[in-house]
């Protein structure tokens, strides 16, 4: 009681010194940037629900005691984790003692992000939700990992190529339910544990008696049934924020309706605030503009009937090119459903088509080695810049409501 007395001490004297004005980072200046537009729009409900949310983290600072769970949902551009990533560090590094946690992990048996190393033994498959079944086995992260065999692995490293280096001492395992003698349990770590089975929500925790930072997941089964990995939550009592992303390349709007298990997924993590970056692949194909907009209308709403009371950002793409012949004339247009979603949802909008230097910004980005040779997906320094940019406008909002 005494050493967690001396921490919220330890936090509050930090605050007192703290001049949260200092918190946006330095952008590199390049002529084409609009860092002006660089600014989150409220519409309808959505300053309250910021307010409210700005409030909390300024409790978070003050004390120490408490997490505030973000989830940014995507497409490829997400996926990767870059762009996330960079967010996420600039949020755990900010100020000392509010590190967070990694959260969210997905279970890609290919093209993880680097910033985890996840391994499977050789009986596990995959899906996500641009597979045209299976719908009813996928979740919030997008993708799941099944497997019909007996006995079966999976082995977790939350720090590979990672700024952060993060330990954890609980983890949730978020999948298919266990029939019979199936028993689901860690393997080869130095530590004791306590197992909880949440059938209702859908998950299996387990509970460390210490820290530590990879892990060995078994699965024993009975029978050859089709046993389901929707997910991971890796968590501790470290304050700060836990940054979370889940994207899928090639995901639209509507292909999250493919996730059965997405809402109830939501219901049960909890987040704080929910941000949302599609609508490269909604319009790359002529025509697609024409459904975009009833789609992402269609997803906030559903999200919004889960957690109806917590913030929901949308961002608009960056430019992009079509098939590497030419700018892809609906790219003004996909930033424009964007901010009209936003206006009839109530959510707050942030114009980073615009941010990242609006029509003609594919060719200069290029220029600049910020975006790859496909014109469409940035380089790591232009996710990064992407990132530090999003983090700098939530900040901002952040310091609006102090």
């Amino acid at each position: 009681m005494k050493s967690r007395f001396v921490y919220i001490l330890y936090i509050a004297l930090l605050f007192l010194s703290y001049d949260i004005r200092t918190q946006p980072v330095s952008i590199e200046k390049y002529t084409f940037l609009n860092t002006s537009a660089d600014t989150l729009v409220f519409y309808g409900k959505s300053e309250n629900q910021f307010k409210s949310f700005a409030n909390n983290f300024a409790q978070m600072i003050r004390l120490g005691n408490r997490q505030m769970k973000i989830l940014h949902l995507g497409d490829s551009h997400i996926q990767a984790d870059f762009y996330t990533g960079q967010v996420r560090k600039n949020f755990q590094s900010f100020m000392d003692g509010l590190q967070g946690d990694r959260g969210m992990i997905t279970p890609f048996l290919r093209s993880a992000p680097d910033s985890y190393k996840i391994t499977f033994s050789s009986s596990w498959q995959a899906i996500n939700i641009l597979s045209k079944t299976n719908r009813e086995n996928l979740g919030l992260w997008g993708a799941s990992a099944y497997t019909t065999a007996l006995s079966n692995t999976i082995n977790i490293n939350v720090n590979n190529k990672n700024p952060i280096k993060y330990d954890f001492n609980r983890l949730r395992i978020y999948h298919s339910e266990l029939k019979g003698e199936d028993n689901l349990r860690l393997s080869d770590i130095p530590v004791a544990y306590q197992k909880i089975e949440n059938k209702e929500q859908g998950y299996t925790e387990f509970l460390l008696a210490d820290y530590i930072t990879e892990v060995k997941i078994t699965v024993s089964k009975t029978t050859n049934k089709t046993f389901y990995v929707y997910g991971f939550y890796f968590d501790s009592d470290n304050a700060g924020v836990v940054y979370n992303a889940t994207g899928i390349n090639g995901a639209s709007a509507d292909s999250y309706f493919n996730a059965d298990k997405l809402y109830s997924h939501l219901y049960s993590l909890d987040f704080d605030m929910i941000i949302i970056s599609l609508g490269t692949n909604d319009t790359y194909e002529h025509g697609g503009e024409n459904t975009f907009e009833q789609n992402l209308t269609k997803l906030v709403r559903n999200i919004k009937n889960t957690l109806p009371d917590i913030p929901i950002l949308l961002i608009s793409p960056t430019e992009c090119y079509w098939h590497k012949k030419r700018i892809n004339p609906r790219s003004e247009q996909t930033n424009n459903i964007v901010r009209n979603v936003a206006k009839k949802t109530d959510c707050a909008y942030l114009d980073m088509y615009k941010v990242m230097g609006g029509k003609g910004a594919s060719d200069k980005l290029y220029r600049n080695s910020l975006m790859r040779p496909d014109r469409v997906h940035l380089t790591l320094k232009g996710y990064q810049l992407q990132g530090d940019l999003l983090y700098n406008a939530l900040w901002n909002a952040i310091e609006k409501f102090f």
